[in-house]
């Protein structure tokens, strides 16, 4: 009687050795956890995330980003402190939004994060790129070691 057959690439278990198979592919979780609310403030748009940031929903992080830049006059204001997680791919693309909103005469700002988003800027030294422009209510969030001060957490 013949095998069934197992896609390697959907992963499952394979017949004679009881491992599990993935084809070596990287297996997609949802965004189920993932929350993005844009709320427009004045001349800006107030962009408030919650879960985890890495690339399984660095696409709709783009596009969430993009849309809000797009809508804002003066640029956006992020609010990262229900982020859990924040990795790398997730940063490019908030890097990608600032270099966006630069070419357009707008600013990408946050004002706001979690310990994960805190960690992940001041290791890689880009939290001064994102402090919230002159003339805003809220102040800039101190990042990095030039500051002097640790990030606004909440």
């Amino acid at each position: 009687m013949p095998e069934p057959a197992h896609d390697v690439n959907a992963g499952g278990v394979d017949a004679r050795s009881g491992a599990e198979t993935n084809g070596g592919a990287r297996p997609r979780r949802p965004a189920a956890g993932l929350v993005i609310r844009v709320r427009p403030e004045g001349d800006r748009a107030v962009v408030a995330v919650r879960g985890e940031l890495d690339l399984d929903v660095a696409g709709q992080l783009e596009r969430a980003l993009r849309g809000a830049l797009g809508a804002a006059v003066g640029g956006i204001d992020l609010e990262l402190d229900d982020v859990a997680f924040c990795d790398c791919s997730a940063l490019n693309v908030l890097l990608g939004a600032r270099e966006r909103g630069l070419e357009e005469g707008k600013t990408v700002a946050v004002h706001t994060v979690s310990p994960a988003v805190a960690r992940l800027l001041d290791l890689t030294g880009t939290g001064p790129l994102f402090d919230a422009p002159v003339g805003t209510a809220d102040a800039p969030v101190p990042t990095g070691a030039d500051s002097g001060a640790a990030p606004r957490v909440r």
